[in-house]
């Protein structure tokens, strides 16, 4: 999932950048939470939940503060943070160069979806890949999320099979919608009993997606047919993306 934290004080600007975002990763099945502030204070009012947002995109101009002083508090609780800044201006003061910021977005309106989409895409290859603890009954395991080759569902707990290990990893009683929710988008629920990694996966054939689990060993995961569709979307997006 990827989140966004949309802060300029024009609600129809606003309501007209959300909408922009909300298209773009709806065609390409990406998950995503896409939140609104009328203001900088609004925005860091959150505190240290802001931690959450991968992308910031502050407009450069606001009544109270203005979008280089908001970044300069978010930077202050989030270091790492990923700020874009949008503004009427095609010249930005020398002040601006201070911030880092990955994009500077100007809201011309033939140009702004494009520039938009391009700064978005730009944080969904950057973004680092992530680690999950896995919970296991003698001690607790950290892996990489992109070495989780697939997940089953066994009676009450879910196993998770990761790429170059022999071992089988059980967490607590969890069902595979929580876990998926924890996951990027690019895992997806195949079968009532399965959740895949579409990153790992080889081929897809119908009703069935061949998975490697390390090396050259691979393993065939069912397709429910209800979920077959939306599998292939997902499986082509993602090898579009990375292939």
């Amino acid at each position: 999932m990827i989140r966004i934290a949309l802060c300029d004080d024009q609600k129809s600007f606003l309501e007209l950048e959300k909408r922009m975002i909300e298209h773009h990763l709806s065609e390409k099945a990406i998950e995503f939470q896409c939140d609104t502030y009328i203001s900088g204070e609004g925005l860091l009012s959150l505190g240290e939940e802001i931690c959450k947002y991968n992308l910031f995109i502050l407009d450069y101009e606001m009544d109270g503060l203005t979008g280089f002083e908001t970044a300069r508090e978010i930077y202050g609780i989030y270091p790492n943070a990923k700020i874009a800044f949008a503004t009427n201006y095609y010249d930005f003061t020398r002040e601006g160069y201070k911030y880092s910021a990955v994009r500077y977005l100007v809201k011309q309106e033939e140009t702004f979806n494009a520039e938009l989409n391009e700064c978005i895409e730009f944080i969904l290859k950057t973004e680092p890949s992530k680690n999950i603890l896995l919970e296991l009954s003698d001690g607790n395991l950290e892996v990489a999320i992109d070495d989780i080759a697939y997940i089953k569902s066994e009676k009450h707990y879910i196993e998770y099979f990761v790429k170059e290990k022999d071992s089988t990893f059980y967490i607590r009683r969890c069902s595979l919608d929580d876990a998926l929710k924890e996951l990027p988008e690019y895992f997806i629920r195949a079968h009532q009993r399965y959740i895949i990694n579409l990153k790992n996966s080889v081929q897809l054939r119908r009703y069935e997606v061949i998975i490697r689990k390390s090396g050259k060993e691979t393993i065939k995961i069912p397709i429910a047919r209800n979920r077959f569709d939306d599998v292939n979307r997902k499986f082509c997006l993602v090898k579009g993306e990375i292939g």
